[in-house]
């Protein structure tokens, strides 16, 4: 992996993810994998969630997450492919730890912009929607 100051907004590769469907609209801006930087363990970026919007429920089948959030609030929510069985309040400083498949969503419950840095590991794809 190459050594390199990454600014998100000038060296991101730009997905905006959920575009077709309200409330699930969310800018991801990817960092760290293998085409950006070499990476090959790490892949790595910012999502921006506006007030009210969310993540779709999703997992990644073969890799471990860690979530931190820079500022707003967030509703975290996890469980079976079927059922979001558990929930939790995050604020800014927070992290979270995403065990190797689980499904799981954030949802902006602030008035202000959700920034949540994420970190997952082998790399994998981001969910489609």
């Amino acid at each position: 992996m190459e050594t390199k100051i990454l600014k998100p907004f000038r060296d991101g590769e730009q997905i905006w993810l959920g575009l077709d469907t309200p409330g699930y609209r969310r800018k991801v801006f990817r960092l760290v994998d293998a085409k950006l930087v070499g990476s090959e363990y790490i892949v790595a970026g910012l999502t921006i969630f506006d007030p009210g919007e969310a993540s779709s429920y999703h997992n990644h089948p073969n890799s471990e997450e860690v979530d931190f959030i820079v500022k707003g609030q967030v509703k975290a929510v996890w469980g079976a492919e079927s059922e979001a069985t558990h929930s939790a309040e995050m604020e800014a400083n927070d992290f979270m730890t995403i065990g190797k498949g689980v499904f799981h969503q954030h949802i902006n419950i602030g008035d202000e912009p959700v920034w949540l840095i994420w970190f997952y590991t082998p790399p994998g794809e981001l969910p489609k929607t």
